[in-house]
């Protein structure tokens, strides 16, 4: 994957996100699934990744880097969605995520090809900074599948 590439899919995320902000209230925060979070949790869980990749792990990153494990995964998404049902609401979560986007796309624009090529670890977790981002970026599409999924199941 190219810089181009990562700078191209975060752009579009972007572009992505601001669609949502046409989602209704009620469809916004009901959960998708039966026992499911909410498009409202999901879209909370893609930004708070992305803000604790900002601050933990891409400053961080260098040939050979060893970075703290990633914390404990129930706890951190339950905060997300807890933070997106109680604390914020959807217009100001969205420029949330498009913000943390933007920085993102800075970041990335500061790289060399051969910066992404490093290898580092997260805990026990090795990764090239490429495959980090693949990573990442392969979990927001899952991610925007299923909430395209619900939104064209509603205007259907």
């Amino acid at each position: 994957m190219k810089i181009e590439q990562i700078i191209d899919h975060h752009e579009s995320f972007k572009l992505w996100l601001n669609e949502l902000k046409r989602i209704n209230d009620k469809e916004w925060f009901q959960p998708m699934e039966e026992s499911k979070w909410s498009i409202a949790a999901n879209v909370s869980h893609m930004i708070k990744w992305d803000q604790y990749s900002l601050g933990e792990i891409l400053p961080k990153v260098s040939e050979g880097a060893q970075l703290s494990p990633f914390p404990d995964f129930q706890r951190f998404n339950g905060e997300a969605a807890e933070y997106a049902h109680n604390v914020v609401n959807k217009e100001a979560l969205i420029e949330e995520g498009i913000n943390t986007r933007d920085s993102i796309v800075a970041y990335v624009n500061s790289l060399s090809d051969d910066d992404l090529q490093h290898t580092f670890s997260v805990g026990d977790q090795s990764f090239t900074l490429e495959e980090f981002f693949e990573d990442f970026i392969g979990h927001d599409k899952h991610h925007q599948e299923q909430i395209e999924e619900v939104v064209s199941a509603e205007k259907a």
